[in-house]
């Protein structure tokens, strides 16, 4: 037996026997980490009769069209719970509180692996999304998987693999989508909606594309400033108003980091980044990604982490973003690390 079929067995074992489930994911969540949410806590559900199953977790304003709201839970619920977290490499990234208050935890992910904060832990770093490693789960004890519960896991895997254009992606990849397309959800209503976007997105890809940067080694960067951001903001509202738009406008930094690739399939750019102010807790996060240059290892030493391509952190001041964009620009003036799938 190996170790996924293993580990696979002993989650569904734990789950058997564990009630409440409460099931977690990263904060400012994307697709993949709502998808893994959503689809495990419907797969629980159908397979297991009279299962609290809870999803709690902050709002996201670009998700809320494709995903229940937040469940809440309280503190005393976690006291005999099974805790299940998502599409999370680190405990400090977990959302929601109290999950270490639970009888017993299972980490579900992809990221390499930095923290096994759970009891047992179904980990595929080759995996493309966390979904993928959930329809794995499901698909090998041959779970029944509703059609909702396939479109929650499918967007998460599409949108994670960029459409399935990212290095991760691989036969097991198009495997587990075919295994989730089969299962009944409209496949052209979910691409349709993935498309569309509104004037807000729209004039925030427009201005990183006229005012990104690029180092002299192929870096494009951006720094999105408090005055940027309200400057830009401004904008939006005004022309929503022209269009009879009434919807509030508020530019989040998920907002902002999430356009990261708008830089991607430039010729000469190699590797690059958006950096955008916090002024809640006053540091900057950085969300970095690259063609063929390994970057997570720079961005580990300045406290972050991710995958080789895909990697992110918050940093102090703009005097170390600086810093991190001289050492990704040492990174990029060499030959690419990965030259093949």
């Amino acid at each position: 037996m190996n170790i996924f079929k293993q580990q696979a067995q002993e989650i569904y074992q734990l789950i058997k026997i564990s009630n409440p489930i409460i099931i977690h994911r990263h904060i400012n969540p994307d697709g993949d980490a709502l998808g893994t949410q959503w689809g495990l806590k419907r797969i629980i559900e159908d397979n297991f009769e009279n299962k609290k199953v809870f999803a709690p977790g902050e709002n996201n304003e670009q998700m809320a069209s494709f995903f229940p709201s937040p469940t809440f839970v309280k503190k005393e619920d976690y006291q005999n719970a099974l805790v299940i977290v998502c599409d999370t490499a680190n405990r400090e990234r977990i959302s929601g509180e109290f999950w270490q208050e639970a009888k017993k935890i299972v980490k579900i992910d992809h990221h390499p692996i930095i923290d096994k904060y759970g009891d047992l832990n179904l980990i595929e770093e080759t995996a493309s999304a966390a979904c993928q490693v959930v329809a794995k789960w499901a698909q090998l004890l041959n779970l029944k998987v509703s059609a909702l519960a396939a479109r929650d896991l499918f967007f998460g895997l599409v949108t994670d693999s960029g459409r399935f254009l990212y290095r991760s992606v691989n036969e097991e990849t198009f495997q587990i989508a075919s295994f989730l397309i089969n299962k009944g959800f409209n496949l052209l209503d979910l691409y349709q909606s993935l498309y569309i976007q509104n004037l807000k997105i729209a004039r925030l890809k427009g201005y990183i594309l006229s005012n990104f940067k690029i180092t002299n080694n192929g870096v494009a960067y951006i720094v999105f400033s408090d005055k940027i951001i309200n400057d830009l903001q401004t904008i939006i509202i005004n022309q929503n108003k022209m269009l009879n738009i009434k919807d509030e406008v508020i530019l989040s930094q998920e907002d902002l980091t999430s356009q990261v690739n708008v830089m991607s399939n430039i010729a000469g750019i190699k590797i690059w980044l958006i950096a955008v102010y916090d002024q809640f807790n006053s540091k900057i996060k950085i969300s970095a990604r690259s063609a063929k240059w390994i970057i997570n290892d720079v961005i580990a030493q300045f406290g972050g982490g991710g995958h080789q391509t895909a990697a992110g952190v918050y940093l102090q001041n703009i005097d170390e973003v600086e810093k991190l964009l001289d050492s990704l620009d040492k990174v990029a003036s060499k030959p690419p690390h990965l030259t093949s799938n």
